[in-house]
């Protein structure tokens, strides 16, 4: 049985008759006529069929050259044979070497001016940007602070040290706000070859909660933006619940705002719990939030502020070298839980997002500039997410060749396309389209999917992988779906026709049916996992992706470490790679006791890997130590992994 926490992305809010996935699965399978007999291994071999283009049918070498790390349960990081890992800038280290935050005491004693000045909580997606394109020894590490654990409204699990909190206060609010965004942090390696912080450099900063950002494009100034604070509804403060990420091509970060529902609630009893529609699909709760920031601070209470909570859920750049600069919520990327950006060229240069929306029965979107990118220009590209369309993903079974699963379609977001058969919410126009792309995308018959999370796109192919985390509420089964509730997960890729990304139909297939065929109940079903899932890389809940430069896929989880029943030797959450030609994978790292393993970033010579650990300990019970060890609270981190002998990651 889990036993961690239900995630608010586990609860669907999408209540439209929309197609789910899994129904045109089913229709795929059954048309290739796999489980006409009831074969569960039939399909489970099925799904792991390779997906034509992704490489020669000749053998090749593997791109995977460690070897694997078995699963535990220990409270550390076990990485491959050969490798090293090592703790870096955990939370609450001091960016500046006097002032606020110039200490961090151990105890969460550290109060709100010192929080914005230490690097945040919880560690999430993360990007180095050399300090000149190409150094691998200096650069800034830019990472996401997505949350806080909570184990009730009042008590923090961490942050305000290991015993219980007090009720809220104005103070204690503010340090959570500062504790929550990014961190913008100048790294160097030292004459010991160490990688240390350059404190009190220019570039170090904390970009908040608080701190004061720009809405811009085509739904920036519209009346649903608009507060009694900021009357232009341009001008915004903040951003939180950043959780993973994307960079542009002119060099810019893109931190992405998730769950934004759980910061708003209300303080005003009434009868009528006051939510419209739209914060009803965007899962904003009926009374006090969790983190109960609207106790202290009106713009958190939707009764005080109804538009505020329309100011997130956005797509954030960030330009990790200008520290004058003001972030930018681009809101023609539209607005929903993001998850984290991908980005890819289409054949004339325009710069398309990838992108998920992460809560269960939603949906995949991707955007296409207006304008083309200009190389080494960046003035030209600095406004090329302000302009473009809006599409979202609807697959279908097709009439599909060769080893594809079926085929799809990117429906276009756009007021002149909502059919007057959509009555369940009226948009104004095409800025509120965007704000409420959720319910734009009920609207157009897009495919619910169990959970979409990090999106990354193939460096030559091009062939964009998406992981689906799991949904394990799902209750629809029959003979063709024997996966009733979908505990494990999966990763599903697509290739755009013609090889374009601005293409409006695409292929996909599944490349890999997560599971745990070391269960006995499991074997010979789809619950065991496709075929290229074994007793020695059984996992669950892929969530954090990427591929390195020379093609091997990145796979990071985020499920139940429960490590029994369903999940019996799956030991911690870990991080696995894959070779996506050969389908093969093999567990690269193990993370240490109720951690989430997340972001993952390489120096520009592919010799040095950044991960991160979120949460460790996150249910405070036979929890962990990590980093500190001994009897110390629990501190999300970076972990540095490096070859022992020098040479590059994973080879």
């Amino acid at each position: 049985m889990e036993i961690k926490s239900i995630d608010s992305e586990d609860l669907p809010t999408n209540t439209s008759q929309n197609e789910h996935f899994q129904s045109v699965v089913n229709r795929a399978i059954n048309r290739r006529g796999f489980l006409k007999f009831g074969s569960g291994a039939a399909v489970a071999t099925f799904l792991a069929g390779p997906l034509a283009g992704c490489g020669s049918s000749d053998p090749v070498p593997s791109l995977l050259g460690f070897k694997a790390v078995a699963a535990n349960a220990l409270d550390t990081v076990t990485v491959a044979e050969g490798y090293t890992a090592t703790t870096f800038v955990p939370w609450g280290t001091p960016l500046f070497s006097s002032g606020a935050g110039a200490t961090w005491g151990g105890t969460g004693s550290e109060t709100a001016a010192d929080q914005a000045r230490q690097v945040g909580d919880n560690h999430d997606g993360m990007h180095f940007f050399s300090i000149d394109g190409t150094s691998s020894t200096e650069g800034l590490l830019v990472m996401n602070h997505e949350y806080n654990t909570t184990v009730s409204t009042t008590n923090y699990l961490t942050l305000f040290g290991p015993t219980p909190a007090p009720a809220n206060t104005l103070e204690r609010v503010n340090k959570a706000i500062n504790s929550w965004g990014c961190s913008v942090i100048h790294i160097k390696k030292d004459t010991a070859n160490k990688w240390t912080v350059v404190k009190d450099s220019s570039y170090n900063r904390r970009i908040t909660a608080a701190t004061p950002m720009q809405l811009t494009g085509p739904a920036a100034g519209d009346a649903l933006l608009k507060t009694s604070v900021d009357t232009t509804g341009t001008e915004v403060l903040g951003t939180f619940n950043n959780c993973g990420n994307g960079i542009t091509p002119w060099g810019t970060y893109l931190t992405c705002e998730e769950n934004f529902n759980n910061n708003f609630g209300t303080t005003v009893a009434t009868s009528v719990d006051g939510r419209t529609v739209s914060m009803k699909r965007y899962g904003i709760t009926a009374a006090t939030s969790g983190y109960a920031w609207e106790t202290q601070i009106d713009r958190f209470d939707y009764k005080k502020e109804a538009n505020e909570s329309n100011r997130h859920g956005w797509i954030v750049e960030i330009d990790p070298f200008d520290v004058t600069s003001k972030p930018k919520k681009r809101t023609a990327l539209g607005r929903f839980k993001h998850e984290n950006a991908a980005y890819a060229f289409t054949k004339d240069k325009r710069v398309v997002v990838y992108m998920g929306d992460d809560q269960a029965d939603d949906y995949i979107y991707k955007f296409i500039s207006t304008d083309k990118y200009v190389e080494g220009n960046q003035r030209a590209n600095a406004n090329l997410l302000d302009s473009g369309k809006l599409y979202v993903a609807k697959f279908g079974n097709g009439s599909t060749t060769g080893d594809f699963m079926g085929t799809g379609e990117w429906v276009e977001l756009k007021l002149s396309s909502i059919p007057s058969s959509y009555t369940t919410y009226t948009f104004s126009n095409q800025a509120d389209v965007l704000i409420n792309a959720r319910l734009a995308g009920d609207a157009l018959g897009a495919t619910k999917m169990d959970r979409p999370e990090w999106v990354t796109v193939h460096p030559t192919s091009g062939e964009v992988y998406v992981t689906l985390t799991n949904n394990s509420g799902r209750t629809v089964a029959d003979e063709a779906n024997p996966r009733t509730s979908n505990i494990y997960g999966q990763i599903v890729r697509w290739r755009e026709t013609g090889g374009d990304a601005a293409a409006l139909t695409f292929d996909w297939d599944i490349f890999v049916l997560a599971g745990n065929p070391t269960v006995t109940a499991n074997v010979g079903t789809t619950k065991a996992g496709s075929s290229n899932v074994t007793a020695d890389n059984t996992f669950n809940s892929p969530d954090g992706l990427g591929f390195d430069k020379f093609g091997r896929l990145w796979i990071q989880t985020d499920g139940s470490y429960d490590n029994s029943g369903n999940y019996a030797n799956q030991g911690n959450n870990s991080m696995l790679a894959a070779d996506p030609v050969s389908k093969e994978i093999r567990r690269f790292l193990v993370g240490p006791k109720q951690c989430e393993v997340t972001g993952l970033t390489f120096t520009p010579d592919s010799k040095t890997l950044f991960i991160n650990i979120q949460h460790p300990g996150e249910l405070g019970s036979n929890g962990s130590n990590w980093p500190d060890g001994g009897t110390a609270m629990p501190r999300s981190a970076t972990v540095i992994i490096t070859k022992n002998d020098g040479g590059v990651i994973g080879t």
